[in-house]
């Protein structure tokens, strides 16, 4: 392993602590609306549209793990879905967008939607509630998480600048 890789992997280790420690610390009793802001999934979006499809599948992975582990009522869904939703933000960076915020405001709300749309569906299918309640605490989820969207961004981005740094170093 190269040494810009190894840089990169403490970095977004210790990232992903920061940003455990404030979801489960703070986050867990900050409950503006009734909800709790769910700030992990952007960071595997950082991961992948700033790493490419490998990173954000790794990251997304671990932040999958950190998510059903402290939450503890999804089964396995933050895992999977996580680590999807790394992987393709990796391979769109990669292919189809610029690594820009732009990008990554955009494919943040939508693994943020996602997110919270299994989350609600997987209540749903376990407690039956109306419609419009879901919908609405998945909106207010949503909305309350938005804030985390520029830490997570510039975190992540100073995380993985060496590996972008050797990327432009080997290109042509």
């Amino acid at each position: 392993m190269r040494a810009e890789h190894i840089r990169s992997a403490l970095r977004t280790a210790l990232i992903l602590l920061v940003f455990y420690l404030i979801q489960v610390i703070l986050l867990a009793r900050f409950r503006p609306w009734g909800v709790v802001p769910l700030s992990m999934p952007l960071l595997a979006v950082a991961a992948g549209l700033f790493g490419g499809g490998v990173w954000g599948g790794c990251i997304g992975l671990f932040t999958g793990i950190i998510c059903d582990s402290s939450l503890g009522d999804s089964v396995l869904l933050f895992t999977v879905l996580l680590t999807v939703i790394g992987f393709f933000s990796g391979f769109l960076g990669e292919f189809v967008m610029a690594r820009g915020f732009p990008s990554f405001l955009l494919l943040g709300i939508v693994s943020l939607a996602l997110c919270t749309g299994f989350q609600a569906l997987l209540f749903a299918l376990m407690i039956p509630a109306p419609r419009n309640v879901l919908l609405l605490t998945a909106v207010k989820q949503l909305l309350i998480t938005l804030p985390f969207l520029i830490p997570a961004y510039l975190s992540v981005r100073w995380a993985l600048r060496p590996i972008r740094a050797a990327k432009r170093k080997t290109t042509f």
